[in-house]
């Protein structure tokens, strides 16, 4: 990278940094929170060092549960005091003057709510950018019982949530100042992330911080859990003592998962939004709030083919079926069944809903291969091709040659529908059929 430089922005000087042909300003801090308390926006300073990643929430490195490794922060540290953004934006980008802003694209990283982080390089949108001519914000958020339990009190949840509406807020006032477009803003998301992107379009206050919304691969079967899971969490989250160290929270979540799993697939994604708690109206209110919304926003859904595949190496039933080939028709019929349960029928649902109240969109399947490997359209297969980088080279979701091609349409999609609203209508051959 090259010697940094300020840019002058309402936050402050932001010192930034050249990466090939991207300027990274990386850790800005949008806002601050104490412990299980709502996030206040962070007011401007002089100077911030934006020259460095910001930390991860505080999680597990590699879920205790799994069979495969795959840890999704790398190198980042963690901290309680995570609640930092960052901004990549093309080298040629115009930082002053009256000319066109480009269009900006703020990145919701999934994880079930419980890993993950902005700036960590599994979501290194430098391939995005340069080719697209965009501009992508990563946003870094509280998880787990720190963003979405606390000690089980209603004002304890969400707070994940309200910390990315703070994040969007950030985006309104200072984005400008990096040459983009503050109207032109396209909210995006993968899994967990894409789930926090359906329901920032029902939450109070986001009225025009975004007008487009990407979905990819979004767990709406899982959406909200049910009231005994939550009733069960809450009861052992209560016996987290106010002092209680980072350790010591991760121990609790643990403990909380445990107690989750009464909810049955709906633990897979138990730290997720609770309805009926701020900023969210309540369940029974939910479908109409998004009806009455959804004139305002154009949407893009993505899903893979064989969503489940990805979880095969965390859940060991699956994974005994992967080893024994002779029962390899049951498990492809299991993972085209949860598929449906956790991503297809419910986003569908979404999707016919949103059009039916006079919103714009699209659906599209990312399809298999057919080149025999076993995780093979499965979650998280689109992340590659959205942001490539060494990083994948020694994935089990590695595409391999197939990349070069798959990666730029791909790419080019999202790039046009944050431009201009863009909405593919044709499939391309070997990656993507239109859904209707």
């Amino acid at each position: 990278m090259s010697a940094p430089f300020d840019i002058p922005a309402p936050c402050g000087r932001v010192r930034a940094t050249v990466d090939g042909t991207v300027v990274r300003a990386r850790g800005i801090r949008y806002a601050r929170a104490e412990r299980f308390a709502h996030p206040v926006d962070e007011p401007a300073v002089d100077v911030i060092d934006a020259t460095r990643p910001g930390p991860a929430s505080p999680q597990h490195r590699v879920d205790p549960n799994a069979d495969i490794s795959f840890d999704q922060i790398g190198g980042l540290s963690t901290s309680e005091d995570c609640l930092r953004l960052s901004v990549t934006m093309p080298i040629d980008t115009p930082l002053t003057g009256d000319g066109p802003r480009l269009p900006v694209l703020v990145w919701i990283h999934g994880g079930a709510y419980v890993t993950g982080a902005g700036d960590a390089e599994i979501y290194d949108p430098h391939t995005l950018v340069d080719e697209q001519h965009i501009i992508v914000v990563s946003v870094t958020y509280r998880l787990g019982v720190l963003g979405y339990l606390g000690q089980g009190r209603p004002e304890h949840s969400n707070l994940g949530l309200l910390d990315q509406i703070s994040a969007l807020r950030w985006v309104q006032r200072n984005i400008a100042a990096f040459g983009g477009d503050p109207d032109n803003v396209t909210l995006a998301g993968q899994s967990a992330g894409a789930d926090a992107c359906a329901h920032l379009m029902i939450a109070e206050a986001t009225d025009g911080l975004f007008s487009r919304v990407i979905m990819a691969s979004a767990p709406l079967g899982l959406s909200g859990g049910t009231d005994s899971m939550n009733w069960a969490m809450a009861k052992v989250a209560a016996r987290i003592p106010d002092g209680a160290t980072v350790s010591e929270i991760l121990a609790a979540q643990d403990e909380v998962h445990k107690a989750a799993l009464v909810g049955g697939l709906h633990a897979g994604m138990c730290f997720g939004v609770h309805y009926g708690d701020c900023p969210l109206p309540s369940r029974s209110e939910a479908a109409a709030a998004w009806a009455r919304e959804a004139p305002k926003y154009d949407v893009l859904m993505t899903r893979t083919e064989r969503e489940i595949a990805f979880f095969a190496g965390f859940v060991p039933a699956f994974h005994r079926l992967h080893d024994r080939r002779l029962t390899s028709p049951m498990l492809e019929s299991l993972i085209s069944g949860i598929t449906s349960a956790v991503y297809t029928r419910a986003a569908k649902e979404f999707y016919d809903r949103h059009r039916m109240a006079g919103g714009q969109g699209a659906r599209l399947l990312i399809v298999s291969r057919g080149d025999g490997s076993f995780f093979d359209a499965a979650h998280s297969g689109d992340l590659p091709l959205l942001f490539p980088g060494p990083v994948w080279d020694s994935s089990f979701l590695n595409y391999g040659v197939a990349a070069e091609v798959a990666g730029p349409e791909l790419r080019r999609i999202w790039g046009r529908f944050a431009t201009s609203g863009s909405l593919p209508r044709i499939a391309v051959p070997g990656l993507i059929d239109i859904l209707g």
